[in-house]
């Protein structure tokens, strides 16, 4: 057998030798900048996320340190003496010393822990009162009533 010469061997080989990668590295900088930064993002996102959730504020006025479940939220530790925001919903608790408390919170809402006669409870939080406004002579209204109805 005998093989016929190809008159335009240069343009076989042409096709099977590598290119050289595309220079652009403008491109290929942004590109992994815009998903590095779409990461980084999401992450924050994530993060911070979590604290917008609803809370409910929980007060330990005990020497026990608690693990709360309450809501869908598992292992909530609350500290001894010590003041946290946990999941609304119903709590549950337990100490390392066997103490037990329970109780519902509502979003926004104050629990409180006391212990009564070595019995710790969880109840609402006292509710602050509001003073009364100051009513004496700096009051808007005795001025107006006085000034109109000595000028007649």
């Amino acid at each position: 057998m005998t093989a016929i010469p190809d008159a335009g061997g240069d343009r076989d080989s042409d096709l099977t030798k590598s290119r050289p990668p595309a220079t652009n590295p403008g491109m290929r900088s942004t590109g992994a900048l815009l998903f590095g930064g779409c990461l980084v993002l999401g992450q924050l996102l994530l993060l911070f996320d979590t604290p917008a959730v609803a809370s409910c504020r929980i007060t330990n006025e005990t020497g026990y340190t608690f693990a709360v479940a309450s809501g869908n939220v598992p292992n909530q530790k609350v500290g001894a003496r010590a003041t946290t925001t946990i999941a609304p919903g119903k709590v549950q608790g337990r100490s390392e010393e066997g103490k037990t408390i329970s109780g519902v919170c509502k979003d926004g809402g104050d629990l409180v822990i006391k212990e009564k006669n070595g019995v710790p409870l969880l109840g609402a939080a006292p509710k602050k009162k509001t003073p009364a406004p100051a009513r004496g002579r700096s009051s808007p209204h005795r001025r107006a009533g006085a000034g109109s109805a000595g000028s007649a």
